[in-house]
């Protein structure tokens, strides 16, 4: 199951009545978020959908794109890169795809969906380039989970020489993006995971309630982290970056998280974020949110705090380096 669209929309819970599968992996944060709060019994992967696909024979691939097309074109995408034949059933309009030779007539036949029949088209190879297809103008452009650009256009693409990137067609590039991506090493987009789209459109749900002092977690350009660091002893989180604060006020809601935030005004909303009680979203005047974010990481000693407490010291600290937004 990849992505929170189908949980969302209630397609994984009728499918799930219907065929009662035998076990359901969700792929993503904000799929894992969108299965807790539905009540769905779901082990969750950061990894992306091929790895665990090529791993088990007898998995399918349920997915609802924003439309059909983008629908197989992610099925396309998902089927090329493993080694097998793949049952797709993509509920944007309620068909099981049967990518490379597979056999989607035993899924067809019990859900009383159409069967369409597709060969994968292999990616080219050589060179560092990557072609993003199903777009629509004004989508973020994502590569390894870092907005790069927007779209132009319904097919975007993109290349690279290692150190940089380059926008072919369909795309305007954002240099703070690149600049995101190239710290964490050379940039390989022939084998990036490279998507368009906001990550989810639903409203969070509240949840339970959380203690107000224990721990704080540091999430740095990366909200997929979240759950890697959760656990009881979190009270809080100091978020550094605009989508990664976006992002984590989403997630927060459900668990009853509060966020603290440092962004610097270059988000794109890739998600929307309302917080969980307690959260406070401040913009720098001028500076970096990551150059801010690692100094006030820096003055953690990862001992307990009260949350309220923390988040008053830090604004009495930060002064008129920042205003609070949010």
């Amino acid at each position: 199951m990849h992505g929170p669209l189908a949980i969302d929309a209630g397609d994984l819970a009728d499918l799930v009545a219907r065929l009662d599968p035998a076990r359901i992996t969700v792929a993503g944060v904000m799929a894992r978020c969108a299965a807790e709060e539905h009540g769905l019994a779901a082990c969750w992967t950061a990894e992306r959908p091929s790895a665990v696909l090529g791993r088990d024979p007898d998995a399918v691939l349920v997915n609802r794109g924003r439309d059909p097309v983008s629908g197989r074109v992610f099925g396309e995408e998902v089927a090329r890169r493993i080694d097998r034949p793949l049952v797709h059933l993509e509920c944007a309009d309620r068909v099981v795809i049967a990518w490379n030779g597979a056999d989607g007539r035993p899924l067809a036949r019990r859900l009383g969906w159409p069967l369409e029949e597709h060969r994968a088209v292999p990616a080219a190879t050589g060179g560092n380039c990557r072609t993003i297809r199903g777009c629509r103008p004004g989508d973020p452009v994502m590569v390894d989970g870092i907005v790069v650009g927007r779209a132009t256009a319904s097919e975007v693409r993109l290349v690279s020489d290692g150190e940089t990137i380059l926008a072919e067609a369909g795309c305007t590039l954002r240099a703070h993006g690149v600049e995101k991506l190239r710290r964490r090493g050379p940039i390989h987009l022939s084998g990036a995971w490279c998507t368009a789209g906001t990550l989810r459109d639903a409203r969070p749900r509240r949840g339970g309630r959380r203690p107000r002092t224990g721990r704080v977690l540091v999430l740095d350009h990366d909200a997929v982290a979240l759950y890697r660091g959760l656990d009881g002893d979190v009270c809080g989180v100091l978020a550094v970056g605009d989508d990664t604060t976006a992002a984590l006020l989403h997630l927060g809601v459900h668990l009853d998280l509060p966020v603290f935030g440092v962004t610097d005004g270059d988000g794109d909303g890739l998600v929307a974020g309302e917080g969980a009680p307690g959260s406070v979203v401040v913009r720098t005047n001028g500076e970096r949110d990551d150059e801010l974010g690692r100094e006030l990481a820096g003055r953690l000693d990862g001992g307990p705090v009260d949350w309220d407490r923390f988040v008053a010291d830090l604004l009495r600290y930060l002064g008129d380096r920042v205003r609070v937004v949010g």
